[in-house]
């Protein structure tokens, strides 16, 4: 024992007894006799501190003669790997980072921070090794992009304890085959009763293969986000359609639209004004087949506003154009017991309501700065 009162260090020397003793090849694991040990070494490695003073123990190693493998050397529990920190040490490390951030762990323990990192590693390897899975009942499955050089990665997760299971590179059909294969069993592909996913082709095209009784979610942000498309899609045809006088008017207000009435400026919410009360003659609603008939309603945010008879006419068909869109993935999933996930409100943007587009007066408020015309100061909705 060796012991620095000034530096606060203490050094102790083990030494092991050779009768009884049960040596391990750390290639095959197999037990090898202690007449088979080739060469005597010591490790220094740091275990856990003793009151005050840092300790560092000098452990007594062998070299062992393995029939199967030849010389090699012996596997030691208290020392799980080449690094000088036996395993009480790297447990104490890698339980200090479940509550504190690896910088205030390496300034505690007078380790560097990517020493402390490293340690949490191999702590966390020891303890996913050891540990017993949870069965993979509901199973979320999305990608990663890393970039031009990277491309995509493929992220398996288990949706009830929220923890990922497996990365793969690139987003094919090949990558999630990969998982199945290599990752599940046919027992355990069989549990699969729920999978999240997105509208990708190649993870639908998978799991029919794989999990044939899965029932398949889409997530509502891609629904909503072909619904935005349709919408801008139709939009730009509609306008382009009514001829250089319309696309002018309309070009450059899409966010002015989107946007809540008490968010903009009033530059802002004369340009508003000015755009609203323009009405097209023989504009027509469309209803679910598209012919001319009643008007269809759709659900916007509150403070959104009412919308010019050109609008209407293309969030119609961009109605028709998103229904078709959902009735084709809905097909696809046929017999397959595949649901979407329930909307919540979310087009309503929690609080609006169901509206008819029409030009009736409602009152609103008139800007504080001027008076405007009349047709100007129509109401639009908005407050």
């Amino acid at each position: 024992m060796d012991i620095d009162e000034h530096g606060k260090k203490l050094k102790l020397w083990v030494r092991r007894k050779k009768a009884g003793l049960k040596l391990i090849c750390s290639r095959c694991g197999q037990h090898v006799a202690a007449s088979r040990i080739h060469e005597v070494c010591e490790r220094e490695v740091r275990d856990l501190p003793c009151f005050e003073y840092t300790t560092t123990v000098v452990v007594e190693t062998y070299r062992v003669k393995c029939p199967h493998c030849g010389i090699r050397a012996e596997k030691v529990a208290q020392l799980p790997s080449k690094a000088p920190f036996s395993k009480r040490f790297e447990d104490a490390v890698g339980q200090a980072c479940e509550s504190a951030a690896a910088r205030q762990v390496a300034r505690h323990m007078g380790l560097a921070a990517s020493t402390v990192r490293a340690i949490d590693l191999r702590y966390l390897e020891r303890w996913e090794a050891k540990r017993r899975r949870p069965p993979l009942r509901q199973m979320g499955v999305d990608e990663i992009y890393r970039g031009k050089q990277g491309k995509f990665l493929t992220v398996v997760c288990n949706l009830e304890t929220a923890e990922p299971l497996w990365f793969g590179r690139e987003r094919k059909k090949e990558t999630l085959d990969d998982f199945f294969r290599s990752q599940l069993v046919s027992r355990q592909r069989k549990r699969i009763e729920a999978a999240c996913v997105d509208m990708w082709e190649p993870f639908r095209l998978s799991m029919e293969e794989w999990v044939p009784g899965c029932r398949l979610i889409y997530d509502k942000f891609h629904i909503l986000q072909h619904a935005n498309d349709a919408v801008d899609e139709v939009r730009r045809a509609e306008f382009f359609r009514k001829g250089r006088k319309m696309r002018d008017l309309i070009k450059g207000k899409k966010w002015l639209l989107l946007s809540r009435w008490k968010n903009l400026v009033p530059r802002q919410r004369g340009v508003l004004n000015r755009l609203f009360p323009v009405e097209p003659a023989g504009v027509q609603s469309l209803h679910a087949q598209g012919e001319p008939g009643k008007t269809l309603g759709l659900s916007l945010r509150t403070g959104n506003g009412q919308l010019p008879g050109e609008v209407d006419g293309s969030i119609a068909v961009a109605a028709l154009a998103l229904v078709s869109e959902t009735r084709r993935y809905v097909g696809q999933a046929s017999g397959r017991h595949s649901k979407l996930l329930s909307d919540q409100g979310t087009l309503r943007g929690g609080r609006g309501g169901k509206r008819e587009y029409s030009h009736a007066d409602q009152p609103r408020s008139r800007l504080s700065e001027s008076p405007l015309p009349a047709p100007e100061g129509q109401a639009d909705g908005r407050r």
